[in-house]
């Protein structure tokens, strides 16, 4: 009875109000330093980030149970790495537009006339990839995940093209851009402003996450697969953002922070699921024990 309390309270909103607060005090750190303002810009997406992933388990219930767990270790996972919480924006924003998009996404599962929602949902991601390039690579994710939502015909790939113009459109012929300032990215190197002790500590975080992402996706398969055809799409659907997610990092290296955010809210679905889907009713040591990771995580990268 002992240990299904501590489940349970892991599982609930205290715990996550309780994660929020020491996220809050991880950034505070840092607001003294060069970061400023940027702390609490970061700290704003990361809080709505996983408002939002929340809201889209317990609206469309692609996780077992309506938990909050989902949100605690996302929220975990980005104060273990404190460039995440006090640095750019940009990774932050990216898992944002990628959530947002996802609503969309899910929403559209096996409807006729899905050909707006494939609009808006392009519009968004061109949009933000105009903000920042990484968002790229999210473009061929949905269009593989409105695949899997069996919405996506002829009618369907000519809306994506349409969302994916419509936003370049209207800013050039509004003037808000000049053609001659329409120019190929400009690649990051995170790695050159970071000490080697810095470097190694941030390679560490990413292929532990990496690999227990990769460990819990297949421990998770089987139990996921029984479920219905339209939980499984929406399943579906991060496993492919996970893989891609995954190739970016290692393709787009120097700009690897970026496409942590979206790593971050992958493992923490999958988490949840192996939380809510095990029967062992010590299941919270798994919990206790990325709690300390974390927690020696930020203290590493606090120290040095």
């Amino acid at each position: 009875m002992r240990c299904e309390s501590i489940n349970r309270f892991l599982g609930g909103l205290l715990f996550t109000a309780i994660i929020a607060i020491v996220l809050t005090l991880s950034v505070t750190p840092f607001l003294a330093g060069s970061y400023g303002i940027l702390g609490f810009a970061n700290l704003a997406c990361i809080i709505v980030a996983g408002s939002l992933l929340y809201f889209l388990n317990k609206s469309f219930s692609f996780i077992r149970a309506v938990t909050t767990i989902n949100v605690s270790v996302f929220m975990m996972l980005e104060a273990a790495c404190p460039y995440l919480t006090a640095g750019s924006p940009k990774g932050p924003l990216m898992s944002l537009v990628m959530l947002a998009s996802a609503f969309i996404l899910f929403s559209s599962y096996n409807r006729r006339n899905a050909q707006r929602s494939i609009f808006i949902t392009f519009a968004i991601l061109m949009l933000g990839s105009v903000i920042h390039y990484a968002c790229l690579y999210l473009i061929p994710v949905f269009m593989l995940g409105f695949m899997q939502m069996r919405v996506m015909n002829i009618k369907g790939f000519l809306a994506m093209g349409v969302g994916l113009i419509t936003p370049l459109w209207i800013m050039l012929g509004s003037g808000l851009v000049a053609p001659e300032e329409l120019s190929l990215p400009v690649m990051q190197n995170v790695w050159t402003m970071l000490s080697d002790h810095e470097s190694w500590s941030l390679l560490a975080v990413v292929v532990a996450s990496a690999l227990l992402l990769v460990g819990l996706m297949i421990v998770n398969l089987m139990q996921i697969y029984s479920y219905k055809t339209q939980i499984r799409a929406y399943n579906g659907f991060f496993s492919v953002l996970s893989v891609a997610t995954m190739i970016m990092m290692a393709a787009d290296y120097g700009n690897i922070l970026s496409y942590l955010p979206v790593l971050n809210c992958c493992l923490a679905v999958q988490v949840a699921h192996t939380f809510t889907i095990s029967t062992n009713p010590r299941r919270f040591i798994g919990i206790l024990l990325l709690i300390a990771s974390c927690a020696a995580s930020y203290t590493i990268f606090l120290l040095y």
